[in-house]
């Protein structure tokens, strides 16, 4: 499959228009990532207490979104990558927020970086796929950011970036195994 070939395959579906976002779980969504710079201002200025209120409903709008999305039967293309593109920016946002402080090293950030950027590469080549750990993966991360509100000290940050190094090795070399077995599958013309 060539680049070209990838684009059509994962833009299939795409809307043409903007009027997608009008809908309510990418309303949501827009809502989610348009709150990235007041929660990094929040944290940033020591406003832990109203950071964490601001990020609790940052949560809630996670999981309203594809909870609605369901429901009302607007699953879509757009909006799987719109949320995993916000769920990104939010938390790369926080652990950005936070990396002053001493949170996580810089090389956690790159980790987190390349983990999203494997994530959009392989779902552009192979399609919109099943992905077995990067839920949990992003509830981690979401988990670890929670937790810093609340919780602060070298050794919890030590146990975060362990966690999200071992999490981040074991949800790359599980997602590289599936898609393996699903060009295996694919080339011997058995499908799941």
């Amino acid at each position: 499959m060539n680049w070209h070939d990838a684009v059509r395959r994962a833009t299939k579906g795409l809307p043409n228009e903007i009027g997608v976002l009008r809908t309510p779980p990418s309303f949501l969504t827009a809502a989610r990532l348009g709150s990235v710079p007041f929660l990094m201002y929040l944290v940033g200025g020591g406003l832990y207490f109203y950071g964490l209120a601001l990020y609790l409903s940052v949560l809630l709008t996670d999981v309203l979104d594809g909870h609605l999305a369901r429901k009302l039967g607007m699953s879509s293309r757009f909006g799987s990558y719109f949320d995993a593109t916000t769920d990104f920016v939010v938390v790369f946002g926080m652990f950005l927020a936070f990396e002053p402080a001493g949170f996580v090293p810089f090389w956690v950030l790159v980790v987190i970086v390349l983990f999203f950027a494997q994530y959009i590469i392989t779902s552009l080549l192979w399609g919109r796929i099943r992905d077995p750990l990067g839920k949990h993966y992003g509830t981690l991360l979401y988990g670890a950011v929670g937790l810093r509100f609340l919780v602060s000290g070298p050794a919890f940050d030590e146990v975060v970036s362990v966690a999200i190094a071992v999490f981040s090795a074991a949800a790359f070399i599980g997602r590289m195994m599936y898609l393996q077995r699903v060009s295996s599958e694919v080339s011997s013309g058995q499908t799941e």
